[in-house]
């Protein structure tokens, strides 16, 4: 499988980043491919990450290992409403080994690390589309929008972790069902150290919208969401600190993600009804006014759905 950086995304705005950051990619699989491939506790890991096979830096261009012939795309699954809640337990056990084993504290960072201590990549792709293009769009939410952006940016003497950038379905390929169930991980362009609640609050935000989406299947996705927060626990210990603000912290950008995936510069494609939209609009604002503090809120309104749930 070949792949390219391209200096303007296939967006329908104008959406430009640096060609450069196919080399942080090729590096960030490297990386976590070295982690899923550690002889003692391989036999613990149910994921993977591509090979890189070869790379030609002058052209922006790798080639890597394809998934495997029997892999589906975990979004497109969601998206069907087939909600396997044992893969949603391997995404969460596979974020959690990343980020425990990556745990940067203070300015002294590992060589290993120290190439995706950048984050102009990650304010390109993410905070001026995502954080940005929303807050502009939503005047009276811009100061706690931007209060977010501030917090997926820490300092050098704040926790970091390796943040994946891009953790969604689309970029996760599924082998297998239940027990039997292994996922691929792709797409590490957004690759740096930053904020592990972006990985987590990318992620559950994805639940949430096909949530929203689908009502008749709301409560699997929630209940896949609670499975995927469950083994991310489990996996990171008591690393990442107290868990009760680490939840307070990921619903608050769990809520910017959301109201970014309707009126950022890359709306979800697949909410398309105008009672979708404001439905997600209003739980986004109501939880970044601090009106939904906690998942179980999030996934309460969710599994109500209709006007009474989100008004």
């Amino acid at each position: 499988m070949l792949k390219q950086s391209l200096p303007k995304l296939r967006v329908q705005e104008d959406w430009f980043a640096d060609q450069t950051r196919i080399h942080r990619e090729r590096a960030g699989l490297d990386f976590v491919r070295g982690l899923a491939s550690d002889s003692a506790a391989g036999q613990l890991f149910s994921w993977r990450v591509p090979e890189v096979v070869h790379e030609d830096r002058a052209n922006f261009i790798f080639v890597m290992t394809a998934a495997p012939a029997d892999g589906v795309n975990w979004k497109e699954q969601l998206l069907a409403g087939h909600i396997d809640v044992s893969v949603a337990e391997r995404v969460g056990e596979m974020l959690g080994a990343i980020h425990e084993r990556s745990r940067v504290v203070g300015s002294s960072v590992p060589d290993s690390l120290a190439e995706f201590a950048e984050l102009d990549c990650f304010v390109q792709l993410r905070i001026d589309p995502y954080h940005r293009a929303t807050a502009a769009a939503h005047p009276d939410l811009a100061e706690v929008i931007e209060g977010e952006a501030q917090r997926m940016l820490p300092s050098a003497h704040e926790r970091r972790v390796l943040v994946h950038g891009d953790f969604s379905p689309k970029n996760i390929i599924v082998s297998g069902a239940g027990d039997d169930a292994r996922v691929l991980l792709l797409d590490f362009e957004v690759v740096h150290l930053g904020n592990p609640v972006f990985d987590l609050a990318f992620m559950l935000n994805h639940f949430t919208l096909k949530a929203i989406y689908n009502p008749g299947q709301a409560e699997r996705y929630c209940e896949a969401g609670r499975s995927f927060w469950s083994a991310y626990l489990g996996a990171v210990g008591t690393a990442m600190g107290d868990r009760d603000l680490l939840e307070l912290d990921t619903v608050r950008q769990l809520g910017a993600l959301l109201l970014a995936r309707i009126d950022g510069k890359s709306p979800a494609e697949y909410i398309t009804a105008d009672g979708q939209k404001d439905n997600a609009r209003r739980l986004a604002r109501d939880i970044l006014t601090g009106a939904v503090v906690s998942l179980s809120e999030i996934h309460h309104r969710l599994a109500g759905q209709g006007e009474r749930a989100f008004g």
